[in-house]
């Protein structure tokens, strides 16, 4: 008798239409890889269009092949059932993190909370941007972005998953008219009116996780389904600074962009929203990396057992914004060159106790002696900001 491929361990999550288990593939030489095997429920293998759009999810998931997507190795049957093998993340989802948040009454980092943006943009990105063999757009929308679909790793990774919803106008068929997909509060306001969608709903809805990171609470949450659809579809955004305390004004920019009820004034792409994302880190001089992702899964899994004390960077202020300093620098005095600072100083002190009209003027710097001036100033900016960074990074880690 053949020995099967996949072992089950034990069940990780069920939902209405599947269940997922961690199991392990079992190779002919008796090696084990650690896998995620999603099944679809016995009561629903019966029905031919709920396993046609399973199959499809699984031909769109296994056309992409992404660090940032959660990779799906086999697609097989078990007698009367399908299930797909996929790869296993250890570690937890963001919907689970928001909560331990919440319960703990601590924020969540900000500075994490835009890493995870980031990467989760880079996904989008690619999925979105994804071309068949003939170099046409295959047009996938994931249609679910949402918390329990973004997975973090114990090595900080972030991974998005379940392309159950996700339709490639190529290959999947059609949705049903006026049908709405994908987890109601973090649809986009076209996707809720049942409208045809584009990868500018999956922008809008990674804008609402960013938001219910940054304030600590829930966007478009109804006290029923019909309710819920009915805020998202109106789309008005409370302001953050109120629940957000030292909230940076060019995030808030940023996020509530990503959140337009109107898609043409949205990001066009996730590749820009996640640009835009990126550069305010640098500019508000904040450093976070996978190590910091970690770490903080690490804190918010274990808070009394971590063996790692909460990442600095949790509590690092945000700089001045790059654009800010540039304009103090264009209308800062201009500063004396080498010679003149030299002359300067060799001259006695008493000197500058005479009378200004007994001084003898000044001639103007050579021209070689001002192309120097701006380079250096913005040297000694970066060395600031540099030296600022680490202080308080020094200042964190030794509360």
């Amino acid at each position: 008798m053949s020995r099967p491929r996949y072992e089950i361990v034990d069940r990780i999550d069920v939902g209405g239409m599947a269940e997922v288990f961690r199991g392990k593939a079992l190779s002919l030489d008796g090696y084990e890889k650690q896998v995620a095997i999603k099944r679809v429920l016995p009561q629903l293998a019966a029905d031919a269009k709920f396993v046609n759009m399973f199959l499809d999810e699984a031909r769109v998931s296994l056309a992409l092949s992404h660090a940032n997507i959660v990779s799906v190795f086999d697609v097989s049957r078990a007698g009367e059932t399908y299930f797909i093998v996929m790869e296993y993340v250890d570690g937890a989802n963001l919907k689970t993190l928001m909560e331990l948040a919440r319960a703990s009454q601590r924020p969540f980092p900000t500075a994490v909370a835009v890493r995870i943006g980031i990467e989760v943009c880079k996904a989008l990105a690619y999925a979105h941007e994804r071309k068949d063999s003939e170099g046409r757009l295959l047009r996938i929308v994931h249609r679910d972005v949402s918390p329990p679909n973004i997975l973090i790793s114990r090595e900080g990774e972030v991974k998005i998953t379940d392309f159950g919803l996700a339709k490639a106008a190529s290959q999947m068929e059609s949705t049903d008219p006026g049908f709405v997909k994908g987890k109601y509060g973090y649809l986009s306001p076209e996707s809720a009116d049942g409208q045809e969608v584009d990868g500018r709903s999956d922008i809008f809805s990674l804008g609402v996780i960013l938001w219910e990171l940054l304030a600590g609470r829930r966007l478009f949450q109804g006290d029923n389904d019909l309710e819920t659809l009915q805020r998202v579809k109106q789309a008005r955004i409370p302001g953050l600074a109120p629940l957000c305390a030292d909230l940076h004004p060019e995030l808030e920019a940023i996020v509530r962009r990503a959140l337009a009820g109107d898609r043409d004034r949205r990001y066009a792409t996730a590749r820009e929203f996640g640009t835009d994302l990126n550069r305010f880190l640098f500019a508000a001089g904040l450093s976070v990396d996978s190590y910091d992702v970690a770490q903080y899964l690490d804190f918010a899994l274990h808070p009394d057992t971590a063996t790692m004390p909460v990442p600095a960077v949790m509590r690092i202020r945000p700089l001045p914004s790059m654009a800010t300093v540039a304009l103090e620098l264009e209308t800062a005095e201009p500063a004396l060159g080498p010679a003149q600072l030299m002359a300067t100083a060799a001259q006695p002190a008493v000197a500058s106790a005479q009378p200004a009209a007994q001084a003898e003027p000044t001639a103007p710097p050579a021209e070689g002696q001002q192309r120097w001036v701006r380079p250096f100033l913005l040297l000694l900016l970066l060395a600031a900001c540099m030296a600022a960074a680490y202080y308080y990074g020094l200042e964190s880690a030794s509360r």
